[in-house]
Parts: structure tokens; C-alpha cells; sequence
């Protein structure tokens, strides 16, 4: 059951380009980080670059767009290399929409507890629970 959610700045991305970046990230966390793709979630927030800075500057219309993708799985379903390997795969997706982005652009993968999130009315641990 992953989360995604994706905020970007100085870029707009076009509708085919936000349903592309939403379809590879879904298949890339059915294929890199296994996870089921039905329940897989991908938002995207597009910030005001005004309301962005990298070393203490503001972005301005010549910088490269930034972004921040904050990833949430359930701890310990997935190894080192996989989540390693979704960071340097979702930088590749990034750069597939909107070209080159900012260094500082962070995907953060969040472990979180089986028992502190879920959905349909599920934590994850039940839904665990419940298929043993």
C-alpha cells in the first residue's frame, strides 16, 4: 500500500505529462518496490516557485524546476537496494516529464509501522493478520 505524493516547482506540467508521471511511478512501484498497483496512490502538488529555495534563494523562471517526493510503504517490506533503486528511478521519471531539476531535489522514503497506517478501514497489520 504505497503513498506518493509529489510536489514540484517552477515547472506546469502539461495533462498528458501528469498522467505520465503518474503511470511510471505506479508500474515503478509494482515493479522496483513490489507493491500492489490497485492500491497505490500518486499525488502531485505543482508549488509557486516563489514559495521555493534552494540555498536560501527563492527559484526564478531561468532556474531548473525542484522537486520532493515523499514515498510511504509499510517498514521492512522492501531492501536497501530496492529503495535505492526506486530513488535513482523516480529521478529518471522526474527528468523523462520536465528535463533536468534542481540537485536538491529529495525523494524520501518513509518506513512506516504496519499497525500506524492502512486502508478501507484496515491498519496493515490486520490486513497481515488476516491473510495468515
Amino acid at each position: 500500500m504505497p503513498y506518493i505524493h509529489i510536489k514540484l516547482a517552477n515547472v506546469v506540467l502539461s495533462a498528458r505529462q501528469r498522467e505520465s508521471l503518474f503511470a511510471r511511478i505506479t508500474q515503478l512501484m509494482g515493479t522496483v518496490m513490489k507493491k500492489r498497483r490497485e492500491v497505490t496512490v500518486v499525488s502531485l502538488e505543482e508549488v509557486d516557485p516563489s514559495r521555493w529555495a534552494v540555498a536560501g534563494r527563492v527559484l526564478t523562471a531561468a532556474d531548473h524546476p525542484a522537486a520532493y517526493v515523499d514515498i510511504k510503504v509499510t517498514a521492512g517490506t522492501n531492501t536497501a537496494a530496492e529503495k535505492a533503486a526506486m530513488i535513482a528511478e523516480t529521478t529518471a521519471a522526474l527528468k523523462s516529464v520536465a528535463g533536468e531539476f534542481q540537485t536538491a531535489t529529495y525523494i524520501v522514503i518513509h518506513d512506516i509501522a504496519a499497525e500506524s497506517w492502512g486502508y478501507d478501514g484496515l491498519t496493515q497489520a490486520a490486513r497481515r493478520g488476516s491473510a495468515s
